[in-house]
């Protein structure tokens, strides 16, 4: 068991390493992507760009978050920010190499 657990804590390592390089290597590609195809997806929203075997399309999101302190400061009462509120407990698991 112990053999087993050495091993799944050295794979973690190694993936998350390997995931880590990954996403800097995608932003990069898409700091560089994006000024070549903006122009074209403000032209044509909904038509998607092909090349190399591969289509692009882009989308539109929105990311949204509240901030406790500011509604209580404009009046809001806390049992109304409690109320709405939703709070998830999670466990994060991090691994790095042991220092010898």
């Amino acid at each position: 068991m112990t053999d087993n657990l050495s091993d799944l804590l050295s794979n973690l390592f190694e993936v998350r390493t390997q995931k880590s390089a990954l996403e800097k290597t995608e932003k990069a590609i898409l700091a560089e992507l994006k000024p070549l195809v903006d122009p074209k997806f403000d032209a044509l929203p909904d038509a998607p760009i092909v090349g190399g075997g591969v289509a692009l399309t882009r989308t539109v999101g929105t990311s949204r978050s509240v901030q406790a302190d500011l509604l209580l400061e404009r009046g809001v009462s806390p049992d109304i920010v409690n109320f709405a509120t939703r709070t998830t407990t999670y466990f994060s698991y991090r691994v790095k190499e042991a220092k010898q």
